[in-house]
């Protein structure tokens, strides 16, 4: 019974990923940064993902000042993460890419494995999510603002540590001068059906001979499901 039970939730985890295409959204994006939290009117850089800002090309304004080495020894025991030398901006992340119609009825979330600090996701215009996380993926449902057979604009805004509120864990070291943002992991459009099984875990118990499996589901909501 025990086994029968086991081999349940390895068919449940094998069916559900078989239903799921991840599409790699890897690769050169559009960049540019900004003082307000209102998109560049035109982005003048490129840069990879996964990237942070110091890879966009060409240089950002302020690389020197990121990157400077101090010109003689400087005495200091710790240093203040809101003790910043440079104007803290917003960089923006763009890429227009072409859905196929065939996945019209499915759910499509981003993925975004990893980004600090303070990620903000715009699907052609509109308001995605935000999320404060930094070290942990982040999955937005994006599916209602999808246009299939068409190109889709990809906007992700990326702030900066010194304004990441209290609450997120966003690593303080007191011998650090500067924390560079922006998206350091993979970003992947996952296609799937409504229900996902996000986590699958089996707890062994080697004196009993037994393993206890859970798994964690998700039902994804369309906009229809909302309004019902």
């Amino acid at each position: 019974m025990k086994k029968l039970i086991i081999l349940f939730f390895i068919f449940c985890a094998v069916l559900v990923h078989a239903q799921r295409t991840v599409i790699d959204l890897n690769g050169t994006w559009q960049f540019d940064r900004t003082e307000k939290a209102f998109p560049p009117k035109k982005f003048s850089r490129t840069i990879p993902i996964p990237g942070l800002i110091h890879l966009a090309i060409p240089k950002i304004d302020d690389y020197d000042i990121w990157f400077k080495k101090p010109e003689a020894t400087e005495e200091k025991f710790t240093h203040g993460v809101y003790d910043i030398d440079y104007t803290p901006r917003y960089s923006w992340y763009k890429k227009v890419i072409r859905i196929d119609k065939k996945h019209e009825a499915s759910e499509l979330l981003l993925r975004i494995k990893k980004s600090q600090y303070v990620t903000q996701v715009y699907i052609n215009g509109i308001d995605m999510g935000t999320s404060i996380d930094c070290y942990t993926p982040i999955e937005i449902p994006i599916t209602r603002a999808i246009k299939f057979e068409d190109n889709n604009e990809i906007l992700i805004k990326v702030g900066d540590r010194f304004w990441l509120p209290p609450q997120a864990a966003g690593s303080t070291d007191k011998e650090k001068e500067h924390y560079l943002p922006g998206i350091w992991d993979d970003v992947e459009l996952i296609v799937s059906g409504k229900v996902q099984v996000n986590n699958t875990l089996f707890l062994p118990d080697a004196k009993k001979w037994e393993s206890t499996g859970k798994s964690k589901t998700e039902k994804l909501l369309s906009t229809t499901d909302l309004w019902r």
